[in-house]
């Protein structure tokens, strides 16, 4: 077993977090990065905005201000930029994608239904949230399938190293790792500001809107629309794939979702505390501060970790258990917490419920593979089944 919180590499070490939220709820790993591993250490963490920083990127890494991801900036910056971005993707503009998302889930299980199933990852999950979000943000139809390759090779690639170190030249940043996602992102930009009658889109919605008299510029604004790419894509993949493990591994839980269809947002909620989508967040400690009694100083690394909180005792009765049952079910912090909590949770709740009710309307029966053994993702704070062979017999209509 590992002994370190941050190693998902065999799967999510929920043996090591129990032992860890018992006897060293707060430890230091050999890395050097300190590790929380109680629910209300970590919801605290996450509201203490001024003395842990959200950085993904390596130590040292220092990033020209118009190229932070909205959830590395500091305040106040961060709850003007943060007022744009939620104007722009206001929750009844949200609402206008669940046609269009249930029917892209319904063409996808056409085509897996119609060769009697398949890696239902690859070919059910995966196109899901690239393709709502690239809807959302005004892509042409004939290029959404590229957002999901974008998106994974910014995750996967060494993005942080190419910016500017502390002790060296400043790199290209986005557009260094992935140059044509850079470019399509900078002509939407263009094509919008230089239309008479622009579409009626997130991009020109993000344009047209201020805080106190202030827009994005629009360096700021392909960074931020690459963020809600990047992160509404791997987060959504992994919600939904792990929806479907759940309920393809429980011939019963699957009968009962389907005599019960109202217990689907509630499954939705469990297997986002059960099985969080993203494990561990990493955080920058910008001030010297205390934890739980333990002295944390500046300039270290600090893993929230999600996975471990969301399965603490002190919150949850059995909390190894997937239970439907639960009255505390939304207490999660799964998108985090605080003011800084994920500005793309309700879009994630849509389409993981979306997905789900089109599987149970479609499918009679799914028999996963015999041989099949979990594979988590490469991407080390995500976890999700990397594919999932999946026989369907339908279809129900």
């Amino acid at each position: 077993m590992t002994t370190d919180p941050f190693d998902a590499s065999a799967g999510v070490p929920y043996e090591l977090l129990a032992s860890l939220r018992s006897t060293c709820p707060v430890s230091r790993t050999e890395s050097g990065a300190y590790f929380l591993a109680g629910h209300d250490d970590v919801l605290a963490a996450t509201k203490d905005i001024d003395v842990f920083q959200a950085s993904f990127r390596a130590a040292g890494v220092v990033v020209p201000p118009e190229e932070q991801l909205i959830n590395e900036i500091p305040e106040p910056r961060h709850g003007k930029i943060r007022r744009i971005i939620n104007a722009a993707i206001a929750q009844h503009r949200i609402g206008r994608v669940e046609p269009f998302a249930r029917q892209l889930c319904s063409e996808l299980l056409d085509r897996l239904m119609a060769r009697g199933g398949g890696d239902i990852v690859a070919d059910y999950v995966t196109p899901i949230p690239a393709t709502v979000i690239a809807h959302l943000l005004g892509v042409e139809p004939a290029d959404r399938a590229r957002f999901a390759e974008w998106s994974d090779l910014v995750v996967q690639s060494a993005y942080a190293t190419k910016n500017r170190r502390e002790d060296g030249p400043e790199g290209e940043g986005l557009a260094g790792v992935a140059p044509d996602f850079a470019a399509y992102l900078d002509t939407m930009i263009a094509e919008r500001k230089n239309s008479v009658d622009p579409p009626d889109d997130f991009v020109t919605r993000l344009i047209h809107t201020s805080v106190d008299g202030e827009c994005l510029t629009d360096l700021e604004m392909r960074t931020q629309l690459a963020f809600l790419l990047m992160s509404g894509n791997e987060t959504t993949r992994h919600l939904i794939a792990n929806l479907l493990e759940t309920v393809c591994s429980d011939a019963a839980l699957f009968a009962r979702l389907h005599a019960e269809r109202d217990l689907v947002p509630t499954l939705v909620e469990e297997s986002l505390r059960h099985d969080s989508p993203i494990h561990v967040l990493l955080r920058d400690c910008l001030k010297d501060t205390t934890v739980d009694g333990v002295a944390i100083p500046a300039g270290v690394k600090v893993g929230f970790g999600i996975a471990s909180a969301n399965r603490d005792e002190r919150i949850y009765s059995d909390p190894d258990e997937f239970r439907l049952d639960r009255e505390n079910a939304r207490d999660h912090v799964a998108f985090g917490g605080g003011p800084h909590v994920c500005p793309g949770a309700s879009l994630a709740r849509l389409e993981g419920r979306i997905a789900l009710e089109v599987f149970l309307e479609r499918v009679d029966r799914p028999l996963i593979d015999e041989s099949y053994r979990r594979e988590p993702v490469p991407v080390f704070w995500a976890n999700g089944p990397r594919r999932l062979p999946v026989r369907l017999t339908g279809p129900r209509r």
